[in-house]
């Protein structure tokens, strides 16, 4: 499991710069979580000798290492070389391959040379306000991941994501985290109380293990045969007859909610009452 570390600091008056950026063993640890985590892989470590790193992200991206060299931590959308994160930056930010800024993805002080599977289009943030409104944008997510928590848009993108983690799920929370997409959008339909008309098994074998039923017979109950909120099972037994079609519902409680059917409640023979 990959634990990220995240915190600010304040340096006189102006905007709290991230932790990592003031912390070179948070930002050491936060950086080597992005390396070995599968679902980013932070990297190549030595841009001079990348070996098969370019290779390797290109296949994971299903397109050719000319364009995966291109996606690079300089352009991505996460990527903060604002004037004031060059004020957070312990030293130089510059050498010959590109420069240093600070990735509001995984909480580290990166390289414009390198490049993630998380990487998405859109960057670099250049503007100390843009920058500030990340911030205060993470602000609420970077806490509940301290506590083990999944924010909002984690949790979204998890549900629509059939491949997940990937780099466009990655890149979808981060536009949603930026206020871009899933404004209006619910986490996940309200699950109403078990029992009721709308209430769903998650598969076969819960529908079969619901009990509503008295003795050892289990199962849903029918709604027509209940005296005094005992009910008979939903399926009758060889020989038996009732007047009624059955109207099933997974406990005697559930039987106050009416069906939709239009035979609800109707005798079996020709639809009469």
């Amino acid at each position: 499991m990959i634990v990220i570390t995240i915190g600010e600091l304040s340096i006189g008056k102006k905007p709290k710069c991230p932790a990592a950026t003031q912390d070179l063993e948070l930002n050491t640890k936060n950086r080597d979580a992005a390396i070995k985590a599968d679902h980013i892989q932070y990297g190549p470590l030595n841009v001079d000798e990348p070996g098969d790193y370019w290779k390797d992200i290109a296949e994971h991206w299903d397109t050719t290492e000319e364009a995966a060299k291109k996606s690079l931590c300089g352009n991505c959308v996460a990527f903060d070389i604002s004037p004031r994160m060059d004020e957070c930056m312990p030293g130089k930010t510059s050498d010959d391959d590109g420069r240093l800024g600070y990735c509001w993805m995984h909480h580290f002080k990166c390289h414009s040379a390198r490049s993630c599977r998380t990487w998405a289009k859109g960057g670099p943030i250049e503007d100390d306000d843009i920058s500030a409104d990340w911030q205060e944008r993470n602000k609420k997510s970077l806490e509940e991941r301290k506590k083990g928590k999944k924010d909002r848009c984690y949790r979204i993108a998890k549900r629509k994501y059939d491949a997940f983690p990937s780099a466009y799920a990655s890149g979808a929370i981060v536009k949603c985290r930026q206020g871009k997409i899933w404004k209006g959008l619910k986490e996940e339909a309200k699950k109403k109380k078990a029992g009721t008309e709308s209430s769903k098994e998650i598969n076969l074998r819960d529908w079969f293990k619901r009990k509503g039923s008295p003795g050892k017979t289990g199962g849903w109950v029918d709604c027509n045969t209940c005296r005094n909120g005992k009910c008979k099972p939903c399926g009758r037994q060889e020989g038996e007859k009732r007047a009624k079609y059955p109207a099933c519902r997974p406990t005697p409680a559930a039987c106050k909610e009416r069906g939709r059917s239009k035979t609800w409640g109707k005798k079996s023979a020709k639809g009469k009452k």
